[in-house]
């Protein structure tokens, strides 16, 4: 850890606090503002709110001084050390940490998004500026995975594989479908009706915001800010009861899982369900919790879990931020514009669980096997369940390590199979730890 550096002659308790200005007055900006001016941060100062509606009634209540409505002046004003950018899309976050940073201003931002899509200028920009970006709350969940970073330098990129639970959304609708047997459109009710889910969940139950993460993720393991590729990405819409239960039976559970594993600087990245031993780390992951289980060059396995989202948890990753700017920490960022490789998913070697509904009749699993063993997919194990209506049996198989691309050509010819009902279900069994 770098240690903050104080000017000769002064000591540290004299040092001037850093004057914070806030763009953005929602639930997060109320709870950082809350812990900057009500409850008070040393070395950080509370100089500036930015909102563009500020009639709304909120928790905390701020003298007329500290409001405005016009982020420009806050990114032009020389007395603001650090503008925090709370507003979330795009435009104007681009403009407002774009102007701050070339105005010599340190910023932080909660904004997922824009740094998974616009973080190669952003973070050029800082770079070529010599100025430092804040971007815990990005993904509040397994930010103590950034302070882990700094303090491993290089060392921490040095992995075999991160497998990462990054939406409590999905997490909370896959448990809750576990626990209480619900299918998805029930149980992302509930979420809905607890807070957990949007009124439209489309980013978190398509994989968007976890693909989001996992590309700041990434940028920071390879210290590159290039623009990532493009990766497979796939919600959890399509999971059904039916697979939880034969999940549960077979001692996994079903999780959204984010996936970056590295070999020889190659890495290969993919957004899935996935089953999950469920003794382990992730598999035992319940509710809206974040989760990450990282596996390093010599086979050694750590873990976090932390909530996923919130008002103060988000807040607090802000204010961390924060506080290693007025310190004079060094900042985890990824400083190089080196491509970053992904391998072809095709060639990615896994576990699979696979659901096949076909006719209940003599010589099905005779077909399936022959098309399995013209592409050397061995089956490591069967459940045959009773018919569950006249039209089709649920099969499922378990396999051995099989290649991506070799399962798909023979899931393709299965499903043209003229005992086939409807599409097989596939997800991918990952490897975990308890």
């Amino acid at each position: 850890m770098v240690e903050a550096k104080v000017p000769m002659g002064k000591s540290p308790a004299k040092t001037r606090a850093k004057k914070v200005a806030v763009v953005g007055f929602g639930n997060i900006g109320t709870g950082v503002v809350e812990l900057l001016y009500q409850n008070g941060i040393p070395r950080l100062k509370l100089v500036k709110v930015i909102d563009i509606d500020l009639k709304r009634q909120r928790p905390v209540t701020l003298p007329t001084r500290y409001l405005g409505t016009d982020w420009r002046t806050v990114a032009a004003d020389p007395e603001v050390d650090i503008v925090v950018e709370l507003i979330g899309g795009i435009e104007p976050a681009k403009s407002i940490l774009s102007t701050a940073l070339k105005n010599g201003k340190d910023v932080v931002t909660a904004n997922k998004m824009l740094l998974a899509q616009e973080g190669h200028d952003i973070f050029d920009l800082a770079a070529s500026l010599n100025r430092r970006i804040g971007f815990r709350a990005s993904f509040v969940g397994c930010h103590s995975l950034i302070h882990e970073f700094r303090q491993a330098g290089a060392m921490a990129r040095k992995f075999k594989r991160i497998h990462a639970i990054l939406n409590g959304t999905s997490n909370y609708i896959l448990s809750t479908m576990t626990r209480e047997g619900k299918g998805f459109a029930e149980a992302l009710k509930e979420a809905q009706a607890r807070g957990y889910a949007e009124a439209d969940p489309s980013d978190d139950i398509d994989g968007i915001d976890t693909a989001n993460k996992i590309r700041i993720l990434l940028g920071l393991i390879s210290n590159s800010y290039h623009a990532v590729g493009a990766f497979p990405i796939e919600g959890i819409r399509e999971v059904t009861s039916q697979d939880i239960q034969y999940a549960t039976e077979l001692g996994y559970s079903v999780k959204l899982v984010g996936v970056i594993e590295q070999s020889e600087g190659v890495f290969h990245v993919s957004i899935h369900p996935a089953l999950i031993p469920s003794v382990s780390l992730l598999g035992s992951l319940e509710g809206a919790y974040n989760g990450i289980e990282l596996e390093g060059e010599h086979g050694i396995v750590s873990g976090l879990v932390a909530p996923g989202a919130g008002t103060y948890p988000t807040a607090e990753a802000v204010i961390k931020d924060l506080l290693d700017i007025a310190e004079g920490r060094t900042m985890p960022m990824p400083v190089s514009a080196e491509p970053i490789v992904l391998g072809s998913p095709e060639n990615v070697t896994r576990r699979y669980y696979l659901r096949f509904s076909v006719a209940d009749q003599a010589g099905v699993l005779a077909q399936i096997c022959n098309i399995f063993w013209k592409y050397n997919i061995s089956i490591a194990g069967v459940i045959q369940k009773e018919a569950v209506s006249q039209g089709f049996v649920p099969v499922v198989m378990t396999t051995h390590l099989a290649r991506e691309g070799d399962l798909q050509a023979a899931i393709e010819q299965v499903d043209r199979l003229e005992v086939a009902r409807a599409r097989t279900r596939i997800i991918r069994i990952l490897k975990a730890n308890p």
